[in-house]
């Protein structure tokens, strides 16, 4: 029994520790955004898989905290469990479907686009309701999951650039939090209550559209294609 509430004890510790330190999850996304922004389109299948499985991770623990299933140690465990195997499998299933990995890309790269869109607005005018976000990120996730089955593989390398750019702003963002609307800050704060956010909020909005038109300037340059686009793009000119 004592083997259990230390164990209980330690896992309350090293959540409370990753809550307090996002830095931790700022280096993932420092080394992750440019692989994601400058090689997207020429291991895409692996990239749309493995980011379709963080989304998938990130979307339940998202909705579990808002629920507050995350609320104690053993509900965390078992969101975090969950979230895993459902994020691993959704992985592995879409890996060999490039029209739906394509849709999936699209979904996630408009999804990424309305959690910018909305701390673009949220640091403009100071509104910050909670519904708002996922009403705006979901409605910019299915049109840009509609418009990446339509237009197909030359879509790719404007996602994943922007993609992986603003993965590389928000690990800044995790190194000197304050400055930017977390998702955390949302979910806790009134809607009649504005975030305050400093000139610094501004520069981490340059740093995200400067890095997107290099590296989406260094994909079209070398324009190096993973043979799924190619056969997707040839499938998609002879329709």
């Amino acid at each position: 029994m004592d083997t259990i509430d230390d164990l209980s004890v330690t896992l309350e510790e090293s959540l409370g520790w990753l809550y307090d330190n996002e830095w931790c999850i700022g280096i993932i996304y420092i080394i992750a955004g440019p692989i994601i922004a400058l090689f997207g389109s020429m291991m895409f299948p692996y990239i749309v898989a493995s980011l379709v499985a963080l989304f998938i991770v990130g979307l339940i623990c998202g909705l579990a905290l808002a629920f507050g299933w995350m609320s104690s140690t053993g509900g965390s465990i078992a969101v975090l469990c969950v979230a895993l195997i459902f994020g691993i499998l959704a992985g592995c299933l879409v890996r060999r479907k490039p029209k739906i990995l394509l849709g999936l890309l699209g979904l996630i790269a408009g999804f990424f686009s309305g959690s910018l869109v909305f701390a673009l607005i949220s640091g403009m005018s100071g509104w910050n309701a909670v519904w708002g976000y996922y009403v705006i990120s979901v409605i910019l996730a299915i049109v840009g999951c509609i418009l990446s089955i339509k237009i197909g593989g030359k879509l790719v390398m404007g996602t994943t650039s922007m993609i992986g750019s603003y993965f590389f702003m928000r690990a800044w963002t995790l190194f000197f939090p304050g400055n930017y609307p977390s998702e955390a800050e949302l979910m806790n704060s009134k809607s009649e209550d504005a975030l305050e956010m400093s000139g610094i909020f501004w520069l981490f909005i340059a740093v995200f559209l400067v890095c997107w038109a290099g590296t989406l300037t260094f994909q079209c340059k070398h324009d190096k294609r993973h043979q799924d686009l190619i056969d997707e793009d040839d499938d998609f000119n002879k329709a």
